[in-house]
């Protein structure tokens, strides 16, 4: 798993300078935001940080910010970013399933687009869960199996045998809800325009979205769930 995202480190970002990659981005922020509830000087962990997207994101909000990573190529991308920034991010390179931090260290921990590729998510949502403080949220974003997204996923992953895709397994809300460690867990379902809409419509993409999320539709490309330990 460590190569396949080396190997993807280098055009991984490129996604978001298109239309739907900017779309989807905040779309999805915007869930985990609300969620995580971020504030200046708060720490936060980010599992499977990738190249730093949410990292960089909640550090330039004042947050103090560890991002960890199984992938040096990834980690290496993130670095880079931050330090063109001057932000002050600690990158890690470790294994979500053994985390190297004391029990309780964090005020906040996010995974976003990572639990997918976790040979045990289980085993990993706990130690998320160990090393979160008292009071804190763990904050857990994956794409939707029953979704436009889902499906477009899967398909991908049949089509190209070295797809990243083929190493991953997509969650409904239902199964991220109790896959979720510790007590009271909240779900909810984002990002309901398909695919191969025209993401150059900006304004048509937001109000597919909105009246989605106001219809109480549970089939979005991403989900998401937090609890508060």
């Amino acid at each position: 798993m460590k190569q396949l995202f080396d190997d993807k480190a280098g055009s991984y970002d490129s996604w978001y300078q298109t239309a739907a990659g900017r779309f989807v981005d905040r779309v999805e922020k915007e869930a985990v935001l609300a969620y995580l509830e971020p504030r200046p000087g708060m720490s936060v962990l980010d599992i499977g940080c990738g190249t730093g997207n949410y990292s960089l994101e909640l550090a330039r909000r004042g947050l103090r910010v560890t991002g960890l990573d199984i992938s040096p190529g990834m980690l290496a991308k993130a670095r880079a970013k931050a330090e063109a920034e001057g932000l002050p991010v600690e990158f890690v390179l470790g294994d979500a399933g053994q985390l190297p931090f004391r029990d309780n260290s964090f005020d906040g921990v996010i995974s976003v687009s990572a639990l997918e590729f976790l040979p045990d998510p289980g085993a990993a949502l706990r130690e998320a869960y160990r090393v979160l403080k008292p009071c804190g949220r763990l904050v857990v974003g994956v794409i939707g199996r029953d979704s436009s997204w889902g499906h477009f996923y899967a398909g991908k992953a049949c089509r190209d045998p070295g797809s990243v895709f083929n190493r991953a397994r997509f969650y409904t809300l239902d199964e991220l809800r109790r896959v979720m460690p510790g007590g009271s867990v909240r779900v909810r379902a984002v990002l309901f325009t398909p695919p191969d809409f025209d993401y150059r419509q900006e304004q048509a993409a937001q109000e597919l979205e909105t009246a989605a999320v106001k219809a109480g539709r549970t089939d979005g490309g991403f989900i998401c769930a937090v609890l508060v330990k």
